[in-house]
């Protein structure tokens, strides 16, 4: 057998992925499936996004580009976040990536090292923890689980956890798997904080452009211009866009950061996909009514879901105020339905109705289950009765 390097085997498999597999097992064997652990949009990616990556193809746009990305995509950026948020940033501070999973990971290549530790949230992403391990860091949690209420995501509970050893705090708002967006207030203080003392403040915001309710986002880079030297920003045309297959992304960083962070991508992946980036520019410099459209519909799946939800005595939740997610406590069904864990949970409810969620324990939120809804009303309505069945039975 090959021996596998100490860094791969710090790290572990992706629970999202188990149960996708589990979920084309159910139906390549011809069972119904109502599939609420996707992350991903279920609608198309717009028609002049698509046209514009045919346009790149047929113009035979498919050849290496610049590491950090086209110029054209980056002045689009850069013209979206000063209408968005007005924030003006330089084109050396703009790094394209295939997609913003990667770009957090070159980030944390470049600044984190052995015995660094970074401030992770308590629920996180499930590729947190292991990024920062395959650094050869040392993950610690902000806590909001025990929030009150739960999931808030308080400047407090990253306080709490700095030291001396702190390189990096990173904060997910709106938050996968919760959908809790963090107030201003908290995040200006986490800035003052932590970036005051050069301790760099993460801010993972691909899902900024799904959120509910009347309050503005709070950027991060226009809340502490004094303080930009130690911000960086993850984002992604992914989930907005629905261009989760198209494999782009970006980062906002300091300088010298996206300097170093670009080395990385010269070594590693060469360049963004040439024909995304046009996409992309595309997608960054137009209106699009189905940009809102698809932020609506999110709405109203949310309130169907958590009404559905909220029906069943024992499950709580808080309702989400952006992403598309619902984060649910089915702690008190485990002994009701024989489960040691919420993974056995989450197996047996899949192979039993065909309802397949994500295990709270993937985001370290033990005894709890995420559901999507980004999927369709039908299947919402269908999964729910499905659920209250079984739950019931």
């Amino acid at each position: 057998m090959i021996p596998l390097s100490r860094r791969v085997q710090a790290i572990s498999g992706s629970a999202t992925m188990q149960m996708a597999a589990l979920k084309n097992r159910l139906r390549q064997e011809g069972k119904p499936v109502f599939d609420f652990g996707a992350g991903e949009p279920d609608f198309a990616t717009p028609e002049p996004i698509k046209k514009a990556g045919i346009a790149a193809i047929r113009a035979d746009f498919t050849r290496y580009t610049a590491a950090s990305g086209i110029p054209e995509l980056k002045s689009a950026i850069r013209s979206s976040l000063l209408r968005e948020q007005g924030v003006e940033v330089e084109t050396e501070q703009v790094l394209v990536v295939p997609g913003s999973k990667f770009g957090l990971f070159a980030l944390l290549q470049a600044v984190v090292g052995p015995g660094d530790e970074v401030i992770l949230p308590l629920p996180y992403w499930v590729s947190y923890p292991e990024m920062v391990r395959f650094c050869g860091g040392q993950p610690v949690f902000a806590d909001h689980l025990s929030e009150n209420p739960r999931f808030e995501i308080s400047a407090a509970s990253y306080i709490d956890r700095a030291g001396p050893q702190t390189r990096a705090v990173l904060i997910n708002s709106p938050a996968n798997p919760s959908g809790v967006v963090m107030k201003e207030r908290e995040l200006l203080e986490v800035i003052d904080t932590f970036a005051a003392r050069n301790i760099l403040v993460i801010v993972d915001d691909c899902y900024r452009h799904i959120l509910f309710g009347d309050l503005p986002y709070p950027a991060p880079l226009r809340l502490r211009p004094q303080y930009r030297e130690w911000i960086a920003v993850v984002s992604s045309l992914s989930k907005s866009y629905a261009m989760t297959g198209w494999r782009i992304g970006y980062v906002i960083a300091p300088v010298l950061l996206c300097a170093a962070m670009t080395r990385i991508c010269e070594h590693s992946l060469t360049n963004t996909c040439s024909i995304s980036q046009k996409a992309a520019v595309t997608a960054l410099s137009k209106d699009f009514k189905e940009i809102s459209t698809m932020r609506h519909e999110y709405h109203r799946r949310r309130d169907l879901m958590a009404e559905r939800l909220g029906r069943i005595s024992g499950l709580t939740l808080r309702l989400p105020e952006g992403a598309f997610y619902c984060l649910v406590d089915f702690s008190s069904m485990l002994t009701l339905k024989g489960s040691d864990s919420d993974r056995s949970l989450a197996r047996s409810l899949a192979e039993e109705t065909g309802v397949i969620t994500v295990p709270g324990s993937a985001f370290g939120a033990s005894g709890f289950l995420r559901f999507s809804f980004a999927t369709s009303e039908e299947t919402i309505r269908r999964g729910m009765d499905q659920l209250e069945d079984w739950l019931a039975g």
